[in-house]
């Protein structure tokens, strides 16, 4: 083993701690991984940088862009009003109709945002009709995944594959070229968590009041018809 490539493992071990105990924030460690790969001479400063001018990189960041403005002028909150208007049906129905939705919308903007929108109304359901949202957030955040990987700009890991690819020589993937793997992968797993739903943990609904324990300084007043108040 010589010394580039313990150098590589060093600084690959340090970052996933960083990573895993939260010690900065994420922008200053991707800051560090780059200063240091530079500093011990294992890339030169035009390649550190090169990343910068990568179509996948700027195509990420564009759908970054995309993502935040749908949810800020609340297109994201539009294609999934209804959702919050659901009645009390049971759990192994509202389930894949979550997770088909998510998966959608995920296909085509950053699952994040998606999986963010969701937990909110996840979330009011939870309180009005007393469902448990840890029974419903795991399998929209893994619906949201596969959904992204349905096509080319649906995760990030695609378009960098085939930046990859198109720089090694490959042939330029097209936008809905695994599709169809993904929808095989999408429906097998929407089935799988369904079922397995009922062996996931039923957390407690708490309310506002009891999240931050103030039940106990709320007082109820009357105050008569005839009062001055």
């Amino acid at each position: 083993m010589n010394t580039e490539i313990i150098l590589v493992f060093s600084i690959l071990l340090i970052t996933v701690i960083f990573f895993a105990f939260e010690v900065f924030p994420v922008d200053k460690i991707a800051i560090f991984i780059i200063v240091s790969l530079i500093l011990t001479g294992l890339v030169s400063p035009q390649e550190a940088i090169s990343g910068f001018s990568n179509a996948a990189t700027i195509a990420i960041l564009a759908l970054m862009i995309l993502a935040i403005a749908m949810e800020e002028n609340g297109v994201i909150n539009w294609l999934t009003s209804g959702m919050s208007r659901v009645r009390t049906f049971p759990i192994y129905l509202i389930a894949p109709v979550f997770m088909l939705v998510a998966a959608g919308i995920s296909a085509f903007i950053s699952t994040t945002a998606v999986v963010i929108v969701f937990i909110k109304i996840i979330n009011q359901l939870s309180e009005k009709y007393n469902l448990s949202a840890t029974k419903l957030l795991l399998p929209i955040s893994f619906a949201g995944i596969l959904g992204g990987s349905c096509t080319l700009m649906g995760t990030s890991t695609n378009l960098i594959v085939n930046s990859v690819a198109q720089n090694l020589g490959a042939q330029k993937l097209g936008f809905f070229d695994f599709t169809a793997y993904g929808l095989i992968f999408l429906g097998i797993s929407i089935l799988y968590l369904t079922v397995a739903i009922k062996w996931l943990p039923w957390g407690k609904t708490k309310k506002f009041t009891e999240d931050y324990k103030i039940s106990n300084y709320i007082t109820n007043v009357t105050i008569p018809k005839n009062s001055k108040l």
